[in-house]
Formats: C-alpha cells, sequence, structure tokens
C-alpha cells in the first residue's frame, strides 16, 4: 500500500493518470488494498494472501471469483 501510494504520487507529479494497478501478491491482512480501492482504483491482484503464520510456514490464500484462468 504505502509503496503504491508513492508510486501513485510520482504518476501524479508527471501529469500522468493511473488506469488501474495490478499486482502480483496482495497482502490482504494489510489495509493497502482496500485504502487503494477506496480510493477509486481499479485493484486486480494474482493472488490475495489472507494470513501467515510464520510458527509453522503456513500461507492462506484468499478465494477469489475470477481468477486468472478461470472462464
Amino acid at each position: 500500500g504505502a509503496a503504491m501510494h508513492g508510486l501513485l504520487e510520482i504518476v501524479e507529479q508527471s501529469g500522468a493518470t493511473v488506469e488501474g494497478i495490478g499486482i502480483a501478491i496482495e497482502k490482504g491482512f494489510q489495509p493497502g488494498g482496500d485504502s487503494l480501492r477506496r480510493l477509486g482504483y481499479q485493484l486486480e491482484s494474482l493472488a490475495i494472501v489472507e494470513e501467515l503464520d510464520a510458527a509453522n510456514g503456513k500461507v492462506v490464500f484468499r478465494e477469489q471469483s475470477g481468477a486468472a484462468g478461470e472462464a
């Protein structure tokens, strides 16, 4: 989220506009993605990590409708 906000500021300073944002892996347990969506950006993520459990190395992904490769 914070890194993307910085990139958006650079784009704005250049006079360009952002039509959408593509993210490879979104950290759904942090507020960045939701913050960008609330600002009106179309944000697409290939995968959203919902939960990380460092103790056992488990990664839980959010189920998404219309995921890449689905018809």
